[in-house]
């Protein structure tokens, strides 16, 4: 992105795992962007400055507003989104925030009200509506019936953990596959000893079904969406192979070895989907309904199992 040459100062609060893998060696190849890191982490602040050559950072964020930001990206704990997003947009700063937005649908339809209300983009990282294996899911029509499996091995959580922190990216999913009204929601899962091991989703909808299922107990990590229809079933398996099947036939889509990870799994995306939004801010951004849907679902499963 570039303003008639201006580049636009955005920020990145908290250097966790997912904003080393994932978004700083995107936002450090963007053009246009001037790059500006916060943590409290002195020794990682200047292991990401050496590594991507970032001149501004802070252990402060206070003092990183002061910069000018117009946008930050938050990668700080969960439990930290809600009073660092209200400050960020009380200071009428963008925010990008990993998902969950918070760990609770009440909170996060708040910051979202909040956000639209002052004219800000509130986006959480949904990245998967961005991977191109997933697009190309997208493009069956009238789909009848979507099934997404995300499982782990030996990984039982609490249960609004489990829920907000990895489900919600299920349910996310789901929601951008199913074109239709969802008429109703059913929702089971088991628990034993205060952890949740896995839960099944399911959005019904006049026109079809979709279900979402999560095993943190599965002895393997893996990942799985079919949509089905009446003229093909297309299939992504971890967000990479594509496959089709209609009739008898079995039809592999090939990938470009060529394309780097981080754009096959939706994090170029993503990211160019924020800054372009944020140069119209509210006026041309549209996610806000979308993300509030996914936090509040996630919130209906939580009180369902309870």
């Amino acid at each position: 992105m570039n303003d008639g040459g201006v580049r636009v100062k955005v920020g990145m609060i908290g250097i966790g795992d997912i904003a080393k893998k994932a978004y700083l060696p995107v936002l450090t190849q963007m053009e246009g962007i001037e790059l500006h890191v916060c943590t409290r982490n002195e020794q990682t602040l200047r292991e990401t400055a050496a590594k991507y050559k970032i001149n501004d950072t802070y252990t402060d964020m206070d003092e990183m507003l002061k910069s000018g930001i117009r946008a930050a990206f938050v990668h700080s704990a969960t439990a930290a989104h809600e009073e660092i997003i209200h400050t960020l947009l009380d200071h009428n700063v963008h925010v990008y925030v990993d998902k969950p937005i918070t760990s609770d649908g009440e909170s996060s339809a708040r910051l979202i009200e909040k956000a639209a209300s002052k004219g800000l983009v509130l986006m959480a990282g949904f990245n998967r509506r961005y991977a191109p294996p997933y697009q190309k899911l997208k493009e069956i029509e009238k789909p009848n019936l979507i099934i997404m499996q995300k499982n782990r091995g030996h990984q039982a959580a609490d249960l609004r953990t489990f829920v907000f922190d990895d489900f919600i990216h299920v349910i996310d999913t789901l929601l951008y596959l199913i074109p239709y009204p969802i008429d109703e929601i059913k929702i089971s899962g088991k628990q034993a000893d205060g952890m949740l091991h896995h839960v099944i989703l399911q959005l019904e909808s006049g026109q079809g079904t979709a279900i979402g299922i999560m095993n943190r107990e599965a002895g393997t990590s893996e990942e799985k969406v079919e949509v089905m229809s009446r003229s093909e079933t297309r299939v992504v398996t971890n967000v990479n192979e594509i496959y089709t099947h209609k009739d008898k036939q079995i039809l592999h889509y090939g990938s470009n070895d060529w394309e780097p990870t981080l754009y096959k799994r939706g994090f170029h995306g993503i990211v160019s989907a924020f800054i372009e939004a944020i140069k119209d801010g509210s006026p041309s951004y549209d996610g806000y309904d979308r993300d509030l849907q996914a936090h509040q679902i996630a919130e209906k499963i939580v009180r369902a199992l309870g």
